[in-house]
C-alpha cells in the first residue's frame, strides 16, 4: 500500500467521522460479540466499514456517562503508547493476541490497526504514524459521538423528568402585631420553636357505655378534637400543633382505624396509637393503610409499659384496654428517637384561615347543637352555647370520675359517605366485627360559633380539607379550640340546631 492510497483512506475516514459527529447519530447495528481468536494475516487487510467502530461504541453498556476513557470498555484494546510509537523495531514489539470484533457487516481486528506495515524501517515509521493517526481520529470521533449521545440522553431525561421534593415551605401564621399564631387554633402566644414542625394526632377512645374512660386524660388541653364512628361507638383524635407542649397523661389510647389515619394526614400529622386493626377478607385494616400510604406512625404497644413514653393507669378500671396512656411530657423525646420526618410539609397541611377577632359565621341561631353520627351509632353529641363567654360546653365527656370542663370556640360538623364492612372470624374466635369506613368523599357540613351556624360544603383537594360557603367563597374560623364531629351522610347522620338558650346538663351515662 503506497502513500497515496493511505491518504485516500485517511480522507474518506475523516469525512465519514465528521459527518456522523455533526449528525449526532450512531450507526444502528446488531449487538457485537467480541471474540479472541487468531485469523490468517491475509484477512487483515482493510476495514470494510469505518462505521463499525461506532457500532462497537454504541453497544457498550456503562453505569456512568462520566467514566474516564481509561475505564472505557475498549481501553483494554487501545494502547496509545503503542499507537504513536515508531521507534521500536517491528520484530521487537510484543504482539498482543489478536482481538476480533464481529458485527453483521464486517470483522475488524483492532490490533492490526495498531501494527506497523512490513515495509523497511524508514517508510515503516511514517506509515505507522499515519495509521496511528487514522486510528486516533476514528476512535476520537467514535468516543465523542458515544459520550455526546449518552450525555445528551441524560440531559433530556433530566429535563423531561425533573426531581421534585414533596414539600412546601411553611410560613408562620402571624397576627397584626407580629405575634405567632397556633396554626390549628389561630390563638396567639404560639411557641416560635414549633413553627414548621408537624403536629401529632393521638387516638383516644370515647366508648359510650364505659364511664371509666371519661373524662379522657388530656382532653382539656388538646388544640383540636375530631370524633368519628368506629364499631357501634365513637373514637377520637386529639391534635396538638406543638408536641413539645403536651400534658403528662393522654388517653385512654386506643388502636388505629383507617378513617382516622387518613383524616390525620389532612394535617400532615405524626399518628400515635396503641394497636391497630388488621386486614382480612374484604376489610382493609390499619396495617395495610400504614404501609401502602406510607404513614409515619408510632404504635405505643411496641414500647415498654414503664410510663416513660407509654404506661397504664388502672385507677379507674382494671380492664386493660381502657388503661393505656401516652406520656406527653416525653413525646418530643419519643419522636426524636424515631426514623420519621418532623418538618411540616405545607403542601399537605390544612391551614385554616382565622378571623382576627370572633365574628358570627352565619345568621341561623345555634344556642343548642345536636350531632348524630348515624342510625347505627347509639350516641348523640350535645353542645350548649354560653352567651357571656362566647363558647360551647358539653357534658358528653363527663362521668362520675370527673368533669372534662371542655369549651370550644368553634364546632365543625362534617357528613361523609360511609359503609359498614364485616370482618368474619374476628380474632379467630368465630365471631364477626363490623367496621365503619369513611370515603372522604366530601359533602355537606355546618360550622357553629358565636351562637350562630353556617351551612358549608367540604371536600379534599391535594390531600387537604377545603371548606367553603354555599356560594363558593372561603370560610374563616374564629380563634380558639375546635371540635370536629365526623358523621355519615348516607346512614342517618345529621345536625339539629335550637335557638333555646337554656343550658343543658345532659349526660350519656
Amino acid at each position: 500500500m503506497d502513500n497515496r492510497e493511505l491518504d485516500e483512506i485517511l480522507a474518506e475516514i475523516r469525512q465519514r467521522a465528521a459527518t456522523d459527529k455533526e449528525s449526532g447519530t450512531v450507526s444502528e447495528k446488531a449487538p457485537v460479540e467480541i471474540q479472541h481468536e487468531e485469523i490468517p494475516s491475509a484477512e487483515k487487510e482493510t476495514i470494510s466499514d469505518p462505521n463499525d467502530i461506532f457500532t462497537i461504541v454504541e453497544d457498550v453498556e456503562t453505569d456512568s456517562a462520566e467514566s474516564d476513557i481509561q475505564n472505557h470498555p475498549l481501553s483494554d484494546i487501545i494502547d496509545t503508547d503503542d499507537i504513536i510509537s515508531d521507534e521500536t523495531e517491528p520484530e521487537q514489539q510484543e504482539q498482543p493476541e489478536p482481538l476480533m470484533v464481529e458485527s453483521v457487516d464486517s470483522e475488524v481486528d483492532l490490533n492490526e490497526m495498531a501494527e506497523e506495515d512490513d515495509e523497511p524501517e524508514k517508510n515503516g515509521g511514517k506509515k505507522a504514524l499515519i495509521i496511528a493517526l487514522i486510528v486516533m481520529i476514528v476512535l476520537a470521533a467514535g468516543v465523542g459521538v458515544y459520550f455526546g449521545f449518552f450525555f445528551n440522553k441524560g440531559s433530556e431525561s433530566e429535563t423531561s423528568s425533573p426531581q421534585t421534593t414533596d414539600s412546601t415551605p411553611v410560613v408562620a401564621v402571624t397576627e397584626e402585631n407580629g405575634g405567632i399564631l397556633n396554626p390549628l387554633t389561630g390563638e396567639s402566644g404560639y411557641n416560635e420553636a414549633a413553627v414548621g414542625k408537624r403536629p401529632v394526632a393521638v387516638v383516644v377512645e370515647n366508648e359510650y357505655s364505659t364511664a371509666s374512660v371519661r373524662p379522657q386524660w388530656g382532653i382539656e388541653e388538646a388544640d383540636m378534637i375530631m370524633e368519628g364512628e368506629t364499631e357501634y361507638s365513637t373514637r377520637m383524635l386529639f391534635f396538638w400543633a406543638d408536641y413539645t407542649n403536651m400534658p403528662d397523661e393522654i388517653g385512654p389510647t386506643r388502636s388505629a382505624r383507617p378513617p382516622f389515619i387518613r383524616f390525620s394526614q389532612l394535617f400532615d400529622s405524626i399518628f400515635i396509637h396503641a394497636g391497630l386493626s388488621h386486614s382480612k377478607g374484604n376489610y382493609v385494616g390499619a396495617d395495610t393503610v400504614f404501609t401502602s400510604e406510607n404513614v409515619d406512625h408510632i404504635n405505643l404497644l411496641s414500647l415498654e409499659e414503664n410510663g416513660t413514653y407509654f404506661g397504664r393507669d388502672k385507677s379507674r378500671t382494671s380492664t386493660i384496654e381502657h388503661t393505656g396512656y401516652l406520656n406527653g411530657n416525653n413525646t418530643a423525646q419519643l419522636i426524636a428517637g424515631q426514623d420519621i420526618r418532623t418538618e411540616l410539609n405545607g403542601g399537605r397541611f390544612t391551614q385554616f384561615e382565622f378571623n382576627s377577632k370572633a365574628e358570627k359565621p352565619g345568621t341561623t341561631e345555634a344556642k343548642r347543637v345536636y350531632f348524630k353520627w348515624s342510625d347505627r351509632c347509639p350516641k348523640t353529641a350535645k353542645f350548649t352555647y354560653i352567651e357571656n363567654e362566647g363558647i360551647y360546653r358539653t357534658a358528653d365527656f363527663d362521668s362520675r370520675y370527673g368533669e372534662a370542663d371542655l369549651q370550644f370556640e368553634t364546632i365543625i360538623l362534617l357528613l361523609d359517605e360511609t359503609e359498614y364492612i364485616v370482618k368474619e372470624n374476628y380474632k379467630t374466635a368465630g365471631n364477626s366485627e363490623t367496621y365503619c369506613d369513611y370515603h372522604l368523599a366530601g359533602g355537606r357540613g355546618t360550622i357553629v360559633s358565636e351562637g350562630t351556624a353556617l351551612d358549608i360544603t367540604w371536600d379534599i383537594e391535594d390531600n387537604k380539607l377545603v371548606m367553603k360557603k354555599t356560594d363558593g367563597s372561603a370560610v374563616k374560623l374564629n380563634p380558639g379550640k375546635i371540635y370536629i364531629g365526623y358523621g355519615s351522610s348516607n346512614h342517618g347522620g345529621g345536625v339539629t340546631l335550637e335557638s333555646n338558650t337554656t343550658e343543658t346538663d345532659d349526660n350519656n351515662d
